[in-house]
């Protein structure tokens, strides 16, 4: 079985094209726009890691991080943080939220071979 990669974006056309990515170089994907579902799409697809948007409504991305560190199925999922919040590369910004699982933080606009890379470099080819 291939690997599983949850994106979690609330933007449905970058959410639709890492998955696109994802699914055309092997992985098993599934995305949400909706961040009220993400710990619902966590638990039933289980995956071995997490694309996650930082700025989304109602829950965001630091939200989602503290309500997977809660439950000991989900705190070691590996986190690569997709963000258009350029501050959150700053070394203390990044420092904090690398103490909460994020393993890196990029920036948006995101090159799609790019984060195939870190994916394969996290968690090995699907």
């Amino acid at each position: 079985m291939s690997k599983r990669v949850l994106i979690v974006d609330d933007d449905k056309t970058i959410a639709e094209l890492m998955e696109l990515a994802l699914l055309q170089d092997g992985y098993s994907a599934r995305k949400t726009i909706q961040p009220l579902r993400f710990f619902d799409e966590v638990r039933e697809f289980q995956p071995d890691l997490i694309l996650l948007d930082l700025m989304m409504p109602y829950l965001d991305g630091s939200d989602e991080l503290r309500l997977l560190a809660l439950d000991p199925a989900t705190s070691g999922i590996p986190v690569i943080m997709v963000t258009a919040d350029v501050d959150a590369k700053r070394p203390e910004r990044a420092a904090e939220y690398q103490a909460m699982g994020v393993k890196l933080v990029i920036t948006k606009p995101v090159d799609l071979n790019y984060i195939l890379q870190l994916i394969r470099e996290t968690i090995g080819e699907p």
